[in-house]
């Protein structure tokens, strides 16, 4: 590994670009099957979103647990048992009969299985092999969730209309096992030091004595102004992408755009995605981080807007998915970044893990009060309102995040830098 000019890290990267791809793009995948998992279990949107609520709160809950879990075991266990658990809870899901049996398998097993998949391990990992390049590398993750999300909402609305949407997650299921289980076993390191090298591709001088692992606990990190901005800025991000993944397509078949139409209007979301997050990670490690997802946050209300006022006009509807991609980039990758930066690259699993948790909470109000509003007024218009002004809030709030939180540490911690 030392001898490749490509550097190990990029590989890493490459491989938790496959596993968020399919995890995060397994999580967004919802609203395609609302309609008929309702039509099929007798439900209505409101129990449904519940479920989807239960889903996303566990899935942050989980969180954490992952990042102490990969504090204490390799990369290769964490993910390998999350790839299994995911494929069984799947396969589980597809053969639920009633809302109960839905609640405890989507709701409890799949979001455990996302865990050992997701975000926060993917991240905790990555921003140890990277330093000067963190943002970038970050981004790139940023950039497999969004391809994730482009490709398949519409591949799973396809296999719901073709085969029904049981059949679906157990080809979803096959996918996952095929496609992740080697990357975990054979590509995932967990840090350029248990091959060697130092971030960024550094080579470790012989006699080299490596310094002391050093992280900030949870605990630390909850003492920093820094933390409850960088939480209070994503739990927004939270509540609005669970909304648009929950309820986009039915809104958008309900303002009278196919369902075919209205996959195809996420994944072009999620597509123009792609691009845009790659840049500005460099844009970040150029200019700084607050002001870019400062302008993510501001702009995602101008897209929301437009996805919910525009009606019998496919074209301005697909120009608004073009144009939103910019606004979908960057959040969890900025935000990543940035606990890397303040509290060190070591501690990213385990406060990021938290910082997730937030986020997750704030999914989970997301899809299950623009459910409750659905059924009270008719109509997604207020939830679209409560979205648009967190929006407002996390952009003032990510543009201010504290420089300085390190001071509020005990010495003894100050320096757990990278």
């Amino acid at each position: 590994m030392t001898n490749r000019s490509i550097f190990y890290g990029w590989w890493v990267v490459a491989a938790f670009s496959v596993t968020t791809f399919m995890s995060t793009g397994v999580r967004h995948a919802v609203g395609p099957f609302l309609k008929p998992i309702v039509a099929d279990l007798g439900l209505d949107r409101a129990s449904f979103s519940a479920v989807i609520a239960l889903s996303l709160f566990l899935y942050g809950v989980f969180m954490p647990i992952a990042g102490m879990a990969l504090d204490r075991f390799s990369v290769r266990a964490v993910t390998t048992f999350g790839t299994l658990l995911l494929v069984v809870s799947l396969v589980l899901t597809s053969m639920v009969r009633n809302v109960w049996e839905f609640a405890a398998v989507y709701g409890v097993l799949v979001p455990l299985g996302l865990a050992g998949t997701g975000p926060v391990i993917a991240s905790g990992v990555v921003a140890r092999w990277f330093s000067k390049r963190r943002g970038t590398a970050l981004s790139v993750l940023g950039s497999a969730s969004m391809t994730g999300m482009s490709l398949l909402v519409p591949a799973v609305t396809w296999l719901i209309l073709t085969t029904g949407w049981r059949m679906t997650y157990v080809v979803i299921a096959g996918a996952t096992l095929v496609v992740l289980l080697p990357l975990c076993l054979w590509v995932l390191r967990d840090s350029p030091e248990s091959v060697g090298l130092l971030p960024d591709g550094g080579t470790a001088r012989p006699g080299t004595v490596t310094a002391p692992v050093e992280r900030v606990t949870a605990a630390e990190a909850l003492q920093t102004l820094a933390f409850w901005q960088l939480a209070g800025s994503f739990f927004t991000c939270g509540f609005s992408m669970s909304l648009l993944s929950a309820h986009g397509i039915p809104m958008l078949t309900d303002h009278g755009y196919t369902p075919m139409f209205a996959s195809w209007t996420m994944g072009v979301l999620g597509g123009s995605a792609i691009g845009f997050t790659v840049m500005l990670g460099a844009l970040s490690d150029r200019f700084g981080r607050r002001p870019v997802l400062a302008a993510i946050y501001a702009g995602r209300v101008a897209i929301f807007s437009g996805l919910f006022l525009i009606r019998d006009n496919p074209t301005a509807i697909l120009v608004v998915a073009v144009a939103g991609g910019i606004t979908l980039a960057g959040t969890g990758s900025m935000t990543s970044a940035l606990t890397a930066d303040i509290y060190g690259r070591f501690s990213v699993s385990s406060v990021f893990g938290l910082i997730f948790l937030v986020h997750q909470t704030g999914s989970a109000l997301g899809s299950s009060l623009a459910g409750v509003l659905f059924e009270t007024t008719g109509g997604y218009g207020a939830a679209f309102v409560v979205a648009c002004c967190f929006l407002v809030g996390a952009s003032i709030v990510a543009l201010n995040i504290d420089k300085g939180a390190r001071r509020i540490w005990r010495a003894a911690t100050a320096s757990a830098t990278d």
